[in-house]
């Protein structure tokens, strides 16, 4: 496996991204609001197997003090093979300025982001939008 990587959203095909958000139960979203969401992110990171898409990740964040890494997600078949690993690395060396670097784990992943070197904040807080927001985040 030789898995490639771009720091950039130049040429994604935003109907594979999102593909990959329902393989992973995020549920469906519209290919044009994703491309719109990533255009406004501060770094973005592609992982491709040839040039199929198997893995992206980016942050979102107000230029100083707070940066958010957001949408890290990587096909099933492809977990457990480093490619998170290099997304999440990579987005984190982005962000080595900020005072304040967050991010919101997948029901079920925290492991993933443990294992990483990241620390359970207890402070955070969610305003649930939805029923599936409530019943995961109690």
């Amino acid at each position: 496996m030789d898995i490639q990587y771009e720091n950039d959203a130049e040429g994604v095909d935003w109907e594979r991204v999102s593909e990959l958000f329902e393989r992973v139960g995020w549920g469906k979203r519209d290919a044009k609001d994703i491309q719109a969401a990533f255009r406004s992110s501060s770094y973005v990171r592609c992982a491709y197997d040839d040039r199929t898409l198997v893995g992206v990740g980016r942050t979102v964040d107000d230029g100083k003090y707070y940066a958010l890494i957001v949408d890290l997600v990587v096909d099933p078949h492809y977990q457990g093979r480093g490619i998170g690993s290099n997304i999440l690395s990579y987005l984190e060396h982005s962000l080595v300025n900020y005072v304040f670097t967050t991010l919101t784990s997948a029901v079920g992943k925290e492991g993933f982001y443990l294992n990483q070197g990241w620390r359970r904040h207890t402070t955070s807080f969610i305003w649930p939008r939805t029923e599936r927001q409530r019943k995961d985040h109690a």
